[in-house]
């Protein structure tokens, strides 16, 4: 027996949903790079009074044998938006970065949930 065509309609509604979904994920993923290429592109250059004058003080912050100090950030913005589909739009950024002895950013990571 021939299965029937789904009306047009139908069809163009689940394209327009899949387009939204694919330009979320990649916005969010894009936006991630962008913050992670920005503090990299400060290793070597930016010190640590810098980055707390950007950031604010750190929820964490510990001074290693070697003098160095890791520190920690973290960033949650909560929100949701409302649309034919609604979806959470909360996420957490954590920022770890390593400062050498004398302040000098020397290693940054960024994870976003």
């Amino acid at each position: 027996m021939k299965r029937a065509a789904p009306p047009i309609a139908i069809s163009m509604l689940l394209m327009f949903v899949i387009c939204v979904l694919i330009t979320f994920i990649t916005c969010c993923i894009s936006t991630t790079k962008k913050q992670e290429m920005r503090w990299n592109a400060q290793i070597g250059v930016a010190t640590y009074n810098d980055v707390v004058t950007q950031l604010g003080p750190p929820i964490a912050k510990e001074t290693l044998s070697d003098k160095s100090v890791v520190a920690k950030w973290v960033r949650t913005s909560y929100g949701t938006s409302q649309s034919e589909m609604s979806y959470d739009s909360s996420w957490t950024d954590e920022i770890i970065m390593r400062f050498s002895p004398d302040g000098i950013l020397t290693h940054s990571s960024l994870n976003q949930y």
